[in-house]
């Protein structure tokens, strides 16, 4: 199939080993002629003895080994592409400087030919570099070696000026088994086509930059093409391969699918190059931002519409409530006036005809206290936080069958009462209850076909919606060691380092509270992977009051990213299980308040979600999904299996009120879709993202944002009250939760890090929570016995 209207502006840049000209090509391979030249200026060069590649939003040009100060070096220079320039090549760099050869060739002796040998490890001078979306490959290929090392990408553009883009090695030098010299390694997306044009033999690799060997075993094809040998150039333009023959300027265009057995396939058309296309000519594929298509943009629902009509971003990730929990009777009381988006359908709501086994009897779904508000009751009707890590939501969705997974089953979601223990599973929260997140959803626009990205708990479904997989996870690892030391191995990049690597800065993370002494998204998802972030942090991590202010004041950032409270001494706003759900719901209420009080409002798009169901029932099952990374694997389980349904809301003007949307094909909503969403709003082409498979795949909710002109009305919501904060007087001090009691040991080991012993660290918690009557007492007591025993 040729491209949709999404398609990025693609481009090949011509080059002749004869002279310093060039020329750019428009390429399009649905017009009568495949590469149309665009007009540059006479002035227009390019050093022909250096090399170009692109990398994110950029292009990277570097020259052959020469000496400087004395020292052997090459100099590169970095600069933004623009295809309107008259001289693209010739911007001005946003770096430039000098790399040593040592940077690259370390000083390995070459073992088995200390005085040289054609193409031999220390004898070497070209350095090549292998675009990977976020990060460079650089490859040192040998006589029966390949040695590598993966260098992270960093274009400092807020710092322009001499620093290095290639700042640290993100893994140490290694080698690969299977590639070494004569191998030519073409990136295209989430892969690299291998290829040897001597034996016509190919390999597909995934690409994956936490894996120590980041183009590892199993391969995803292997292949031979007859056809193919030293006579022909291959060259990569987004999803395309370009086959063409210097002889004759013969041609060959392929769409890459990494599904295939044949990655290539069928060739789509075939024909010849433009005239002098030649022995000479190398050819480089480049891309452009997406264009907004000026026609569909005056289409309400095209994603040209939303691009052309939002400005802003902000992504609200709340925890732990399943669909049927929190907003499940949205319509129970008809469901006439919904406007359906994606697909039609009966609302999929909460039933009391749904029910669990709790032994023989049947377990229905009900409201809690009917689904009313009192000050003699807490808005939180679970006594203990249910059990949803991997293996329990798997037991949670096969209950009469557990081998249901392996073959790949329809899960009958039976088991939430049997791995729980407990019938408050089966208990829900009606609109009353929860007036500002089930108003918001009316008002506005919900999905009842959105799920978690897997059967997990918090971290490894976050995980997802910040970097596209799990990173190889199964459970929770914001505890401990593990979450303490977690920036410091390498692994995927999140969102944020796409966006960077595309030169995209206007972005900002707006935390509520941090989790233990780390903003909770920053620390396990970007740092690390951005040094010119790590370094100016303050530009990029804010408060959740500041957040307020500058929705107020008009001067959000392009994409805010918002954290709730997790734990503190006002309770939680994040809805987690085990907290009073009535700060969740003000503090939700002063987040749209803010926003559409600010002159930004008509401008903005706000994505309200959950994580994860938290092991609560829901009726819906989820389907079977794409596998993030193709080697991904973990206790059997692949990563291709999403968990269950939680509440996804749109707030903006653009939405229409009752909006209900659905994925309209048959690939269902995860958290992936709004990093799917997300960055073709912002006209990334796809092969830059770097974010998996998952995300490479995601329906986008652009069709949701279809009122013709911005709704002038901004309703206004009460949050619901009860026996902690009641609707007159002053705010009680909430009481604890078994939940307070089972993270304490943790935040303790936090605060005072190696100072305890695990026994002393126990004893010191049972004593705090011996003497704690309410949150506020407990926090007291942890800070003076904190500043005791540090």
């Amino acid at each position: 199939a040729l491209p949709s209207p999404a398609t990025p502006a693609s481009f090949v840049v011509s080059r002749r080993s004869d002279c310093d000209g060039y020329q750019l090509w428009h390429f399009d391979p649905a017009a009568e002629s495949l590469l149309t030249p665009l007009p540059l200026s006479p002035q227009a060069r390019l050093d022909r003895r250096h090399q170009l590649i692109q990398i994110g939003g950029y292009l990277l040009e570097w020259g052959p080994l020469e000496l400087r100060d004395y020292y052997p070096s090459f100099p590169y220079r970095l600069f933004a592409f623009d295809p309107a320039s008259p001289d693209p090549l010739g911007a001005e760099p946003v770096q430039k400087g000098l790399w040593p050869k040592t940077k690259f060739w370390q000083s390995r002796v070459d073992f088995g030919n200390p005085d040289g040998g054609h193409e031999q490890y220390d004898s070497g001078d070209e350095l090549l570099l292998i675009p990977l979306h976020n990060f460079l490959l650089n490859f040192i290929p040998t006589d029966g070696r390949g040695t590598f090392q993966l260098w992270n990408f960093d274009p400092s553009p807020l710092a322009p000026g001499s620093a290095d883009p290639l700042p640290a090695p993100y893994t140490p030098q290694g080698a690969f088994d299977a590639i070494e010299y004569g191998h030519q390694l073409i990136p295209v997306g989430n892969y690299v086509l291998d290829v040897v044009a001597a034996s016509g033999s190919y390999t597909v690799w995934s690409f994956d930059p936490q894996n120590p060997i980041p183009l590892a075993r199993p391969t995803v094809a292997e292949g031979r093409w007859p056809e193919l040998d030293a006579g022909h150039s291959l060259a990569a333009i987004g999803e395309f391969i370009l086959d063409w023959t210097p002889a004759d300027g013969s041609y060959r265009l392929w769409h890459f699918d990494p599904s295939r057995a044949d990655p290539l396939g069928e060739p789509l058309r075939s024909g010849r190059l433009p005239t002098g296309f030649d022995a000479h000519t190398t050819l480089t594929g480049l891309l452009g931002r997406t264009p907004i298509d000026p026609a569909r943009s005056a289409q309400p629902g095209t994603l040209d519409f939303m691009r052309s009509r939002i400005k802003h971003v902000v992504y609200l990730m709340l925890e732990n409530r399943s669909f049927d929990h929190v907003c499940g009777w949205l319509y129970e009381h008809g469901q006439e006036s919904i406007r359906f988006v994606g697909k039609d359908g009966p609302f999929q709501g909460a039933s009391t005809e749904f029910y669990n086994l709790d032994g023989k009897d049947k377990v229905h779904l009900s409201k809690y206290k009917d689904g009313k508000l009192s000050e003699d009751w807490l808005l939180e009707l679970l006594d203990q936080d249910p059990y949803h890590d991997y293996s329990d939501v798997m037991r949670q969705l096969f209950f009469t069958d557990r081998d249901g997974y392996r073959k790949r089953a329809v899960p009958d979601m039976g088991g939430f009462i049997w791995n729980n223990g407990t019938r408050q599973v089966m208990e829900t929260y009606s609109p009353e209850q929860l007036p500002v997140l089930n108003g918001l959803a009316r008002e506005y626009g919900v999905s009842d076909e959105w799920f978690c990205s897997m059967p997990g708990g918090t971290d490894v479904n976050r995980a997802f919606s910040l970097t596209g997989s799990a990173l190889q996870q199964l459970n929770n690892f914001q505890n401990g060691a593990t979450y303490e030391y977690w920036p410091e191995t390498p692994h995927r990049p999140s969102i944020w380092k796409t966006l960077w690597s595309n030169g995209i800065t206007d972005w900002k993370i707006y935390n509520s509270v941090e989790w233990f002494d780390y903003v909770f998204s920053y620390h396990l998802f970007l740092q690390g992977e951005i040094p010119y972030v790590d370094a100016n942090l303050g530009q990029f991590v804010a408060g959740i009051d500041q957040f307020k202010e500058d929705a107020r004041r008009g001067k959000l950032p392009g994409f805010s990213f918002l954290e709730p409270v997790w734990i503190a001494e006002s309770g939680t706003t994040s809805y987690h299980p085990g907290g009073d759900l009535v700060p969740g719901e003000r503090a939700l209420n002063e987040i749209y308040d803010a926003l559409r009080a600010g002159p930004g409002w008509e401008d903005t798009l706000l994505v309200i979600t959950f994580d994860e169901h938290g092991g609560i029932y829901d009726h819906v099952a989820p389907p079977y999904a794409v596998n993030p990374w193709p080697n991904d694997v973990n206790d059997g389980f692949r990563y291709d299996m999403l968990g269950l349904r939680v509440p996804t809301i749109l707030v903006s003007p653009w939405v229409e009120q009752n909006t209900v949307f659905r994925a309209a094909g048959d690939t269902a909503y995860d958290s992936t879709s709004i990093l799917a969403t997300l960055l073709q709003w912002y006209g990334i082409p796809k092969t830059h993202w770097g974010l998996g498979d998952r995300c490479a795949v995601a329906p986008t909710f652009e069709a949701a944002l279809r009122a013709p002109s911005p709704r002038r009305e901004t309703p206004a919501f009460v949050p619901p009250y009860d026996k902690d904060f009641p609707p007159r007087g002053p705010d009680r001090a909430q009481g604890l939760h078994p939940l307070h009691e089972m993270v304490l040991p943790r935040l303790l080991g936090a605060l005072l890090r190696d100072r305890l012993t695990p026994d002393e660290l126990m004893r010191e918690s049972k004593a705090i929570l011996a003497s704690a009557k309410d949150l506020p007492s407990l926090h007291r007591l942890i800070n003076a016995t904190v500043q005791r025993l540090r």
